[in-house]
């Protein structure tokens, strides 16, 4: 079993970086660079490729790997997405158009608001009734429109079973139908 590291000296990084230069220079994929470090430091060779591609960006452009959101932000959060369903607009659209059209971002935020849905009801209905309040009709997201078309991927059948259970009933019903219309039909 790899041991548990809290970080990498200067050793480490330097062996890593001379490493992946070698495997470049000698044309040979990273991963056997990766595969000798985590050897010689008793790491998994996935905390090294990880480690390595995160020495690669420089350092102005790294973005916290956990950005969590203000109460504004979540109070802006929850209004936006709320008016955009008002105005027939899903949930992915909305937090889309809110991103700037970045899926990171985007992704961030529509997890948050199904987050908020989950996890604290409260404060959606308590920001809905807010915007009502101001003269938005925002439809109640906790309740699903009937008539609205399921978006997403077709539910694909539990099993095999299921399948052939399904057509077999199919078929048995499409034998009734045809007994029942050749009794009216005589």
């Amino acid at each position: 079993m790899k041991g548990t590291h809290m970080g990498w000296t200067e050793e480490e990084d330097a062996a890593l970086m001379n490493a992946a230069h070698n495997a470049r220079r000698m044309r040979q994929p990273l991963k056997t660079a990766f595969d000798a470090i985590a050897e010689q430091t008793d790491r998994r060779p996935n905390s090294v490729r990880n480690h390595y591609y995160t020495q690669l960006k420089p350092a102005e452009k790294a973005e916290p790997a956990f950005l969590p959101f203000s109460e504004k932000e979540t109070d802006e959060l929850l209004a936006t997405v709320l008016l955009a369903l008002a105005n027939g607009q899903s949930v992915r659209a909305c937090t889309l158009t809110m991103a700037g059209g970045d899926t990171r971002r985007m992704l961030r935020y529509q997890n948050k608001y199904r987050a908020l849905l989950k996890a604290h009801p409260e404060r959606v209905r308590a920001a809905r009734s807010a915007l009502i309040a101001d003269g938005h009709p925002v439809p109640d997201p906790f309740v699903r429109d009937p008539d609205a078309p399921r978006v997403g991927r077709p539910r694909k059948p539990a099993c095999e079973l299921e399948t052939r259970i399904r057509a077999l009933l199919d078929a048995l019903l499409n034998n009734l139908l045809a007994l029942t219309q050749g009794e009216n039909a005589g």
